[in-house]
């Protein structure tokens, strides 16, 4: 599990079409990551919504 560094609010999309909302996270926050690329994982959150997150923004402890 991962831990957000700092507070952040990420866009989330329920399904393709429909509207983006914000999603705020508090610094501490745990998400699971699961794919890296170059500079972003994906990972999702304790409600199982999928985000794109910056590596910057990840403590991988």
């Amino acid at each position: 599990m991962a831990k957000l560094k700092q507070a952040v609010t990420l866009k989330h999309t329920a399904s393709v079409g429909s509207e983006t909302e914000d999603v705020a996270f508090e610094k501490g926050d745990e998400v699971t990551v699961l794919k890296e690329w170059t500079d972003y994982y994906l990972a999702k959150n304790s409600d199982g919504m999928i985000f794109n997150i910056e590596k910057a923004l990840i403590d991988e402890d």
